[in-house]
């Protein structure tokens, strides 16, 4: 059983263990920003998915006290007038299972060359209602007449939840067939651009019927979140290949998103850490302070700069980043199914 796997047989506690530090290691607190969260944590259910979720015990407790706001105002579900927020204890990990984790070394090899028009920032449209997403990216896969628009499916969480959709295993009756019925388009504009909203690059549609993606598994299994569109008019636009398998523990990836502050550079360095059917976890060589933020649906790619992965989620551990990701196998295992 992996570390970060719940025994279905055993009845979690909430409570702390003995003398154990317990780590939430893929959240941090949106109040007091401490990462990971240690002890409980209190996820907000009500909100859509993103860093802006979860409270640490301490905050929590001046939440219920109206000492802090929940949403803040600059988040995007601060504007859908969410009336009720409820928020879900969770038990947090022993630390000692991701020591490991810190131990494989980064290899020396160059980063890949990200081109221009392949990595991009979406805006799903349903009607009249638009949500900005964080990335998507162009590949061309085997067996699809145009290039795809990948992202993980908890990108368009915000529009899930204006449509009041369900795509977790919460919902017995989700078939996937729900949320390509309700997305007219994704518009998708050039991420490394100045101003990305002046710099639109095309449109996807229709969405792809992905009957097993889902949103909401635990952190760090990524293997059903992932959504799919056709491109449109694909012109000047450079898909990306898939590649042939993901890289096992050891192996060098790079995180392609852009860095702050920073106009050429379009890659993170990172090392595999751990690898199965389920998840890809990469830890970054770039320390807290050079992180991108927002990141969820950028591409994770391999030194020959092939798709590897499409990036889910991250966090921070005794001072290191890491990441995970949604790997080739899963993503060719899902548009097969379509």
């Amino acid at each position: 059983m992996l570390p970060h796997e719940n025994n279905p047989n055993k009845k979690t506690k909430l409570s702390h263990s003995d003398g154990e530090e317990l780590v939430h290691l893929w959240n941090h607190c949106f109040n007091c920003g401490s990462a990971p969260i240690l002890g409980l944590r209190y996820e907000c259910t009500s909100c859509p998915a993103g860093p802006d979720n979860d409270l640490c015990e301490k905050c929590y407790e001046k939440f219920q006290k109206g000492e802090i706001q929940h949403p803040r105002e600059d988040t995007p579900a601060a504007a859908m007038d969410i009336k009720t927020h409820h928020f879900n204890p969770v038990q947090g990990k022993p630390a000692r299972l991701y020591e490991k984790w810190l131990q494989i070394p980064l290899p020396a090899v160059p980063a890949p060359q990200v081109p221009d028009h392949f990595v991009v920032r979406p805006i799903f449209c349903s009607g009249p209602d638009a949500a900005i997403g964080g990335y998507a990216f162009l590949v061309a896969a085997a067996g699809h007449h145009s290039p795809l628009l990948l992202t993980a499916l908890h990108v368009m969480d915000e529009m899930i939840k204006k449509k009041g959709f369900d795509c977790t295993d919460n919902n017995k009756n989700y078939t996937g067939r729900e949320m390509p019925g309700a997305i007219s388009e994704v518009q998708f504009y050039d991420v490394f651009a100045a101003n990305w909203m002046m710099a639109p690059l095309g449109t996807a549609a229709p969405m792809l019927v992905l009957p097993n993606a889902r949103r909401g598994d635990e952190e760090p299994c990524s293997h059903r979140d992932i959504a799919a569109f056709f491109v449109k008019n694909p012109g000047a636009l450079n898909p990306a290949p898939l590649a042939q398998k993901t890289p096992g523990v050891g192996e060098p990836v790079w995180l392609a998103a852009k860095l702050p502050g920073e106009a050429t550079i379009r890659t993170q360095a990172a090392v595999v850490v751990e690898k199965t059917g389920r998840t890809f976890v990469f830890r970054f060589e770039a320390m807290e302070s050079e992180r991108p933020k927002y990141t969820s649906g950028a591409p994770v790619l391999d030194k020959k700069g092939e798709v590897v992965g499409i990036n889910v989620g991250g966090g921070f551990f005794r001072g290191q980043r890491l990441g995970h990701a949604n790997h080739v196998e899963n993503i060719r295992s899902h548009l097969s199914s379509c």
